[in-house]
């Protein structure tokens, strides 16, 4: 790809010391980080998305030897695409960068929330107090558009969660209003899965499964949408938009409400938290994975489905599980100004870093826990989804321990991005490398892009990066080369008394930007 714009040319001061990351400024590390992203987000781009503007796909695989792919992707993988590109999308933004890339980042945005709807598809779900008719993605991508098998155990409750998140996220950053409907779409489907059956107390069973065709309800199915349904609550806020809502009286009889929308989503996100917390914390602040077996027989009755008992927590640990909490826990807390939420958030990071994080000797450094091959496993994901809950609560932490799991993995990228790279694709062994291995995941690839993108939106928003972009040559133009950290970023033409394209800083730190 031609870019117009090169923000880093060359890192030469740096190379050979990956890890003193402390010797930049966070404006340089910004800048450093959003062209790191930029280059995994083009290479994964050009290497495994396949097909034309219309009909476009995701490999699932790419053989980094011989450049062969394997076939389209799931949609939750897909959804890591879209990710990556609103977080590269929103570090250009906080650096008030709105060059030729910022345009070709928001051109494949769309392209890539239009091609979802190959995973679209209609059915009529009875659930615990409806019985409607909706269109939610599925798991395979189908060959047509709105097409896709949704039927049983082919759409699953966490998808539509994940993509409710980005969609709330490419809403903010290109104001298209279809993507904030299709996002409270989503929403709206998932908590419809709630089981809102009573007890013999009165109280509400609660959880959602994990999918319509499960009844096995799990972290990856709960805590997902607490995030989307605060920001949600946020936007809708003060509108006036109204929503029905079906649900279960005290003695189980079918109901319906028209209620607020900024209302509903609160409530659900603050009730959703708190069954997780109830029903899948550990004492150690991390979460179980799941209650009950994945299989079982849904039991629908009268038009509804019927609540079935899944039995006490159990599964493994997972980043992820825990991480959805964490940042759930920091927007409920900024939403709310509930101090038992903070306590919650020192534990949970206290205990996802002891849980997940090890120590690398050779390195002198933390590495999050992953699969064993790139193949066998997410979790390479689900530390991105920890990575990015310690962002988010780490302005309300109290000790380090959030900042020190921001620190090392960035730590742990740079030393890969400078050891391990390979046409610009990681291993998801950051400090050990690729090993024998020689196939990488798409999924995994967008991940790292989109974790370098973030890193560079946390320098630029904690208000020290110094990035203050103007538009005039500066007042020691005398200099005709300007260098960040040994960084060629642009020369002032003292010829034509004229700046050329690019990124220039002057003494005072300041980034010049022209463009023609």
């Amino acid at each position: 790809m031609n870019k117009t714009i090169a923000l880093v040319a060359a890192f030469c001061l740096f190379a050979a010391s990956p890890f003193n990351i402390h010797a930049m400024t966070d404006g340089e590390l910004a800048m450093r980080n959003i062209d790191r992203a930029m280059a995994i987000a083009d290479a994964v781009w050009d290497k495994c998305m396949i097909g034309t503007p219309d009909n476009m796909h995701m490999a699932d695989s790419y053989d980094t030897t011989n450049g062969k792919v394997s076939g389209p992707s799931d949609v939750w993988p897909f959804t890591a695409a879209i990710e990556a590109h609103c977080s590269i999308l929103e570090a250009l933004e906080a650096a008030n960068v709105f060059d030729d890339n910022y345009d070709i980042y928001k051109t494949r945005l769309e392209l890539l929330i239009d091609n979802l709807e190959y995973y679209r598809g209609t059915y009529r779900l009875p659930s615990y107090a409806s019985n409607r008719q909706w269109s939610p993605f599925a798991v395979p991508r189908a060959g047509e558009r709105g097409k896709a098998d949704v039927t049983g155990i082919l759409n699953v409750y966490d998808d539509q969660m994940w993509l409710s998140r980005e969609l709330i996220r490419a809403y903010r950053i290109t104001d298209k209003s279809e993507y904030l409907d299709l996002a409270t779409y989503l929403a709206d489907y998932v908590i419809d899965g709630w089981d809102c059956w009573r007890d013999a107390a009165g109280n509400e069973y609660g959880g959602i499964t994990w999918g319509p065709g499960y009844n096995s309800k799990h972290a990856c199915s709960n805590a997902p949408i607490i995030q989307p349904l605060v920001w949600l609550a946020q936007i809708y806020n003060g509108t006036g938009d109204e929503t029905t809502w079906y649900y279960r009286d005290k003695d189980n009889n079918v109901r319906q409400e028209t209620v607020p929308r900024a209302e509903l989503y609160l409530d659900f996100a603050l009730k959703i938290y708190d069954w997780q917390k109830s029903k899948l914390g550990h004492s150690s602040g991390v979460y179980w994975d799941m209650m009950g077996g994945l299989k079982g027989d849904i039991e629908v009755s009268r038009g509804y489905r019927q609540h079935v008992d899944c039995g006490g927590p159990g599964g493994t640990f997972y980043s992820y599980n825990t991480g959805t909490m964490l940042a759930g826990g920091a927007e409920l807390y900024n939403a709310t100004g509930d101090k038992s939420l903070k306590n919650d958030m020192d534990k949970t990071s206290a205990g996802a870093f002891n849980t997940f994080a090890h120590y690398v000797r050779k390195a002198g450094v933390y590495e999050f826990n992953t699969d064993k091959t790139a193949m066998e496993g997410f979790n390479t994901w689900f530390n991105n989804v920890l990575l990015r809950a310690y962002v988010d609560s780490e302005p309300l932490s109290e000790g380090n321990v959030a900042k020190r799991a921001i620190d090392n993995h960035q730590k742990c990228l740079d030393y890969a991005f400078e050891n391990h790279n390979r046409d610009n694709m990681l291993p998801i062994h950051l400090i050990d490398g690729w090993g024998d291995e020689t196939k990488t995941k798409s999924f995994h690839q967008f991940t790292f892009a989109s974790e370098y993108a973030l890193l560079a939106t946390r320098l630029l928003n904690r208000g020290t990066a110094g990035l203050d972009c103007v538009t005039e040559c500066p007042a020691e133009a005398d200099a005709s080369i300007y260098t960040l950290g040994g960084m060629f970023l642009g020369r002032y033409d003292e010829i034509s008394d004229s700046l050329q394209e690019g990124f220039y800083v002057t003494s005072q730190r300041k980034v010049i930007f022209k463009r023609n």
